[in-house]
């Protein structure tokens, strides 16, 4: 996996990247990756374009299609899953749907193909809260950004 990824999609895309391995020397694929704010974008800017880099393709059409196509439902929230992205429901027909890859203590990355939008998410929130879930966080995003610019869809 970790040569694979170095390979296909970390080199083509100019990224920098560290993995933190297991205890066995394999790669922690289910939350060791560390990238910068950047080199996460990339990766939202890699779907966004169906797959492709600089007219390269490095990930297929088909894929991108596949994985952000909602094939569960989340029973105890809003979003639906696709294939390693969760897909929230957005806007007043609710059929159009963003793409969160969403990390351990609040890392994430969210894309909104509607908005030609990727955000990076940095903070760190491990902590137990009284808070509870924000599930207003897309809502506030798009908020911001149709009040900056003007860009509601």
């Amino acid at each position: 996996m970790e040569e694979y990824a170095a390979e296909h999609v970390f080199k083509p895309l100019g990224m920098h990247y560290y993995w933190k391995h297991t205890p066995t020397r394999l790669p922690d694929t289910e939350g060791g990756l560390y990238l910068s704010t950047s080199d996460l974008a990339k990766i939202g800017a890699l779907y966004l374009q169906d797959g492709a880099w600089n007219g390269t393709q490095i990930v297929s059409r088909e894929w991108v299609k596949q994985s952000v196509t909602p094939h569960v439902q989340v029973a105890e929230d809003r979003y639906k899953y696709g294939l390693q992205w969760w897909l929230a429901p957005h806007g007043d027909a609710s059929k159009k749907l963003a793409w969160a890859a969403r990390g351990f203590g609040g890392q994430g990355l969210t894309v909104v193909p509607e908005y030609d939008l990727i955000a990076v998410q940095t903070g760190w929130s491990i902590l137990p809260s009284t808070e509870g879930k924000r599930y207003d966080e897309l809502k506030r995003l798009l908020e911001a950004v149709d009040t900056h610019f003007g860009c509601a869809k």
